[in-house]
């Protein structure tokens, strides 16, 4: 049968159903406005499984177990936005190298053990962003442990950060200097793109999880914390018990970015709010 003319349009009850299943798993709140959204994003899954309307699609989530747990990741691959770039928000990359790095540098000579967390990394950008900062600012300076942990629930923006290969219009945000020092191009016939370099990889362990569960799954506590572009997608208590969960994961006086649009406000006096959407862990 040919699905492309006969899909269906998505019902209140299946967007309903689908909607709390994703706030369940993910913590993502779709409001009603996100129906035709979710549609638009869930149509051609239908299609790949040669399911006719949402009515059989959302049954077969209710009442076979094994097709809801195979097809849980693919549903909230994709619900999730992925919109990054590199040095997006570039104040935060002003932040790390002009005062973050140099304060945290003189205040750990003993240890010299580094680590950061970008949350939600999607497909790579920001972690990378992190990395070429994190690289220049201590390529000279000896002994320092040095680790960025990026993670996101979507598996499928997972799989191309850690291949780390960008079309060449990804990186306009970087300059020339920074390419030739931290990529590799790639060329195929009229196409051109980048790799990222091994010194940048050996920085990064990719893992996928998912912030609803805690405690989240490192041996050690972390320096710094970015969720840029995350919260506004949850609910004021998904963001309260969030911004708990990363305070427990913090070190003493560690640092947590949100992105521009986000806050804390009204929602949680564990950290001190430092401008810029950045804030620090109260002691």
């Amino acid at each position: 049968m040919d699905f492309r003319t006969t899909l269906n349009a998505i019902g209140d009850s299946e967007f309903e159903y689908i909607k709390d299943l994703v706030y369940k798993q993910a913590g993502i709140f779709l409001a009603p406005h996100k129906k035709v959204m979710v549609q638009s994003r869930l149509n051609t899954r239908l299609r790949t499984l040669g399911i006719s309307d949402y009515v059989e699609y959302v049954n077969r989530l209710k009442r076979d177990p094994k097709f809801a747990s195979d097809e849980m990741q693919e549903l909230i691959n994709r619900i999730t936005t992925n919109k990054t770039d590199f040095f997006r928000e570039n104040h935060h990359f002003e932040f790390l190298k002009n005062t973050y790095l140099p304060e945290f540098e003189r205040e750990n000579q003993q240890t010299k053990h580094l680590r950061i967390w970008c949350s939600a990394s999607s497909t790579g950008e920001e972690p990378y962003s992190i990395a070429i900062t994190l690289y220049d600012y201590f390529q000279n300076k000896t002994g320092w442990n040095v680790k960025i942990y990026a993670s996101d629930i979507d598996t499928a923006v997972l799989k191309t950060a850690s291949e780390g290969i960008y079309k060449e219009d990804r990186l306009e945000p970087i300059s020339e200097a920074l390419k030739t020092k931290h990529f590799n191009k790639l060329t195929d016939r009229d196409h051109i793109s980048y790799q990222v370099k091994p010194h940048l990889k050996s920085l990064i362990e990719f893992k996928q999880i998912n912030l609803l569960h805690f405690p989240f799954p490192f041996k050690e506590k972390i320096d710094l914390i970015f969720c840029r572009n995350v919260i506004i997608y949850f609910d004021k208590q998904t963001q309260k018990t969030l911004f708990s969960n990363f305070a427990e994961q913090l070190k003493s006086m560690g640092y947590l970015i949100l992105g521009h649009s986000e806050t804390m406000f009204g929602i949680s006096d564990q950290f001190k709010f430092l401008g810029h959407t950045i804030y620090q862990k109260k002691i």
